[in-house]
Order: structure tokens, then sequence, then C-alpha cells
């Protein structure tokens, strides 16, 4: 788990799920902060992240320091991302849903606020995010401290989330319709849920510790109709 919003900020934290006690643990840090990202896994062990908030990308290394070492002794060098193709604007509830029938793509929220704007976002990969943006605010907004609900294509969503669901620093809940919310225990303003054969990951993002699992447990967080 790599980065997400930490008081506010975007933050380099990284914490690795060990499948074999089981257990999370924190890693080194990020060189660069990290929200939103997207990460691969290489085959020698280390993760490139890219995308998102926060930093360019960057090749991690989970083992303490050695990303750093690589950077001084100049073995890495720089790697600058092509631009994804990114839709950003404000829109109605209406808006909302008339962009996932016609879409096709399942686009979760957290249910219409009075007062509120909404900031959609979605990327070539088809990761879509919906922001909640008080009077005055813009699309595009700096600040991180906005409700974000994120839904991200994921075919092994569910039992992906499962296996990590029972690690210790974790909290995990059975949902409605069968679905798994887990959130860690440490700072829980990050939750994922997952359903299965839904094929979507949702994250939710609210800047007050154990709001957004709050949410997600009262059952506001669902498909834009």
């Amino acid at each position: 788990m790599v980065g997400g919003i930490v008081h506010r900020a975007i933050s380099r934290s990284v914490l690795i799920f060990d499948p074999r006690k089981p257990a999370w643990r924190a890693g080194p840090p990020t060189l660069a902060p990290h929200a939103q990202q997207s990460a691969l896994a290489l085959p020698d062990g280390r993760v490139l992240i890219a995308g998102g908030y926060g930093g360019k990308a960057e090749v991690y290394d989970p083992k303490a320091g050695e990303a750093a070492r690589l950077v001084s002794a100049g073995k890495v060098v720089e790697v600058v991302p092509k631009a994804p193709a990114i839709l950003l604007r404000t829109v109605t509830q209406s808006g909302l849903a008339a962009t996932a029938s016609a879409s096709r793509i399942p686009i979760y929220w957290a249910g219409p606020r009075s007062n509120w704007s909404y900031e959609l976002t979605v990327t070539d990969s088809g990761r879509v995010f919906v922001r909640y943006l008080p009077r005055g605010a813009a699309a595009g907004d700096s600040r991180s401290g906005f409700l974000t609900v994120g839904t991200y294509p994921a075919a092994d969503a569910y039992p992906n989330l499962k296996k990590v669901s029972t690690g210790h620093g974790v909290h995990s809940n059975l949902l409605p319709n069968d679905g798994l919310l887990v959130a860690p225990t440490r700072l829980p303003k990050n939750v994922y849920l997952a359903y299965p054969n839904d094929g979507y990951q949702v994250e939710v993002y609210d800047a007050s510790t154990g709001a957004a699992r709050r949410m997600a447990l009262n059952g506001l967080i669902e498909q834009i109709r």
C-alpha cells in the first residue's frame, strides 16, 4: 500500500503485506509522495509507481535505502511517463448518471450533498474519481482534503482484497450484497471496497479519521444511478 492522503498532504509512506504471517509492516518511504497512483510489480521485486497525484514516476525498492543508494550512484534515471488522457470537469448529479450510462463504467460515490459540486475525473486506464467540492472550489482545486471516491477496474479486485482482509493492522467488515470493506487500523482515512464478480475496487478517502469507514458501513457508498 503506497502513499495516499495523510493529514491533508500526499504521503511517502509504504505498508507491505506479508502473506506468510499474515501481517502488515512499514516499508521504507518512496522518494516522492504519491496518491491515487498506479503500481506495477517488476520481475526483480521492485515496483514501478506512476501516475496519480504527487511526484513523478519512480522505481521503488522495498529494501531500506536501496532506492536512494541507486539514485545517488547515478544508476537510476528519472522516468517521465507519458501524460495520461484525463477528463476533468465539474458535473451535477444528473451529469454523473449520464456519464455512467453512456460509458457503461460503474461510478461509485457517497450520495448527493446539498451545496456541494462534484468533480469527475476519468483516466485513460478506466479509473474514475468523484471528488466533492465545497462552494467556491473549482475542478482541479489543488487542496487534498476533499471527500473522494475512486472506482478502479480490476478483474481480481474481490479475491485480492479478501487475501489482505485478515492481516494484522487492518479492519475488515462484510457489506450487503456480499461486499467486503478493508481499512488500515492506523489513520483509517482511506477504505477499500469490493464485491464478488464486480471487477472493480472502490477506494474512499475522507480527511476526518474514520469517516470513510462509517460512510461505507452505513451504506452510503454506492453506484450512481
